[in-house]
């Protein structure tokens, strides 16, 4: 072979450099004795000049383009020559898979494309195609998402032989104990976030999972068992995916990937359960961020039904609001907490940050003996704020005036007077309101129960996406609900707070990106029982408390 192809035997092939995550691991394994598809690898070197050509064409004419560009380019020199004579032993059909550097990484689950049924003469097709992946609509936003340009990380390629196979799935290590999903056929249907499978675990040679045992089998559940923790062993794997031909069991891919601690769930004090903690919920939601937190809160608090009044932008110059809210918000704040401006001011910070604590009850028995603001005051600080809050948008500071909220004070003031040039916040991250809000919602709302997949507590908006290219309504730290865990979605997961499906099941590559990404998600929900029938209404707003481990939502309207 030469330095552009190997096969899974050569030592070069161990080198996720040269080979891709993908292909490393299954050389590390089929070096090792396992049972491993022999394989043939075209280095990522190759694909630097297709993904080069690919990103000029992105930045030019778009992602079409570039996909176009690649595969109309063909195989470089006497490449398609060489694969040939490569895999000359291969039967056809074969199968060509894509193997990125980033592919170690969960995340980046099913985000390139691999081809399953290759005939003759088709080779060099499916590897040009490989490397265009890296270009589709969806990966692109998913590179844009993690920060990533999408020629800065080569794509190896692996061609193997390819199975027609009785079953196949995943298999994964949770201490001494193998999760198993399967499905009858092709496990891609299952990764591909189609087809929910069957699972069974398996501990101690135990089996449990009666439609598992029904469709895979007991024996062939325990050899999948066996061949993932024999792998382990070998390899130091904790993930695998498998397939079994003839009575054969091979392993498609290994991986290792990291747990979340699952934690307790969302805990909800007996205090919560009172008409006035829901209403107080509905102000910190609708008012959340360090902005609020600075300039709202101190002062709402008193009086948390002004979570339900609507205001509309002041006719001012948002400098000249900015500057009237922060005045009159100190005032008011001295006002409820009956101190002078320091020390209210202090107090609130004070307040705020135990409501957040271990011991909230203490602190909302404290709320009722707070001074009321003064309305009228309130609500043209409340204006004030509006108005400044569309201009950030106006600036290109947050793309909707709701994510404005999460601006600090001092960084605000400083856009609105020209001291800093406004850059647009692209992410917003975890909101340290978000467990109170979860926990709120939680004793509030209309629950229902799913399959936990990622482990984790949530709190956002509810957005429903139909279809993964029409999500133009997502904002940062929404919820994201769909139909099926398809790969399109995973460039929402970079900032949204969890993922809940109707369909699909806990093998899906999405799933495998959320746990990666330390985002809760949750499977197989029937959410039409808990909204009714909204699943088609993007403009009904919903709050959702997602607890990941114990596959439990909760909804109230925001």
């Amino acid at each position: 072979m030469t330095d552009s192809i190997l096969t899974l035997e050569d030592r070069g092939t161990l080198d996720p450099l040269v080979a891709g995550a993908k292909a490393a691991g299954l050389a590390r394994a089929r070096q090792e004795g396992l049972p491993v598809l022999p394989g043939v690898v075209l280095a990522a070197a190759v694909s630097r000049s297709y993904l080069d050509m690919g990103m000029e064409m992105l930045e030019r004419h778009g992602s079409g383009r570039a996909r176009i560009a690649i595969t109309s380019t063909g195989l470089a020199g006497d490449l398609s020559a060489a694969v040939a004579r490569a895999t000359a032993a291969f039967p056809f059909p074969m199968v060509v898979r894509s193997s990125s550097i980033l592919e170690g990484s969960g995340e980046w689950s099913g985000a390139f494309t691999s081809y399953l049924d290759i005939r003759e003469g088709e080779l060099p097709k499916a590897i040009l195609g490989c490397y265009a992946s890296a270009y589709t609509q969806h990966t692109v936003e998913r590179f844009a998402a993690a920060g990533v340009r999408p020629s800065s990380a080569p794509m190896a390629v692996l061609v193997q032989p390819a199975l027609d196979p009785d079953f196949g799935g995943t298999a994964r290590i949770r201490g001494d104990e193998v999760t198993i999903t399967g499905v009858k056929g092709s496990p891609a249907p299952l990764v591909q976030g189609w087809d929910p499978g069957v699972q069974a675990r398996v501990s101690d040679s135990v089996v449990r999972g009666d439609e598992a045992i029904g469709t895979l089998g007991e024996e062939l559940l325990r050899r999948v068992a066996g061949l993932v923790l024999e792998a382990r062993d070998r390899v130091g794997t904790n993930s695998c995916e498998w397939a079994i031909q003839d009575g054969t069991l091979w392993l498609l891919q290994v991986q290792i990937f990291a747990d979340v601690d699952p934690g307790d769930g969302i805990e909800v004090p007996d205090s919560f359960t009172t008409p006035a903690v829901a209403q107080l919920g509905r102000l910190i939601r609708r008012h959340p961020g360090p902005l609020a937190e600075e300039l709202v809160l101190p002062w709402a608090v008193a009086d948390p039904s002004l979570a339900d009044i609507s205001v509309e932008p002041a006719d001012v110059d948002p400098a000249d609001a900015f500057q009237h809210a922060a005045e009159h918000a100190s005032t008011l704040t001295a006002e409820v907490w009956a101190s002078p401006k320091p020390q209210a001011s202090g107090a609130a910070r004070s307040l705020l940050r135990e409501l957040r604590g271990p011991e909230p009850d203490t602190v909302i028995r404290r709320l009722a003996g707070l001074r009321p603001p003064d309305r009228e005051r309130a609500v043209a600080v409340l204006a004030s704020l509006a108005t400044v809050r569309h201009e950030l948008v106006a600036l290109g500071a947050v793309t909707d005036p709701s994510l404005a909220w999460h601006v600090d004070a001092a960084t605000t003031q400083a856009m609105l007077s020209g001291q800093v040039a406004p850059t647009l916040r692209g992410r917003i991250g975890f909101d340290r309101w978000d467990p109170l809000n979860a926990a709120i919602v939680t004793a509030h709302g209309a629950s229902v129960s799913g399959t936990p997949v990622s482990n984790g507590i949530a709190f956002g908006r509810m957005c429903v996406v139909i279809k993964p290219g029409r999500a133009e309504h997502f904002r940062p730290r929404d919820i994201v609900v769909a139909t099926h865990p398809v790969p399109g979605l995973a460039a929402l997961l970079f900032d949204a707070a969890a993922l809940v499906t109707t369909g699909g099941g806990p093998a899906a590559h999405l799933f495998e990106s959320a746990r990666a990404l330390a985002i809760p998600a949750v499977c197989a929900t029937r959410i039409e029982d808990l909204l009714g029938a909204l699943l088609d209404q993007i403009d009904v707003e919903w709050a959702l408390a997602v607890d990941g481990s114990r596959g439990s939502i909760h909804g109230v309207r925001w």
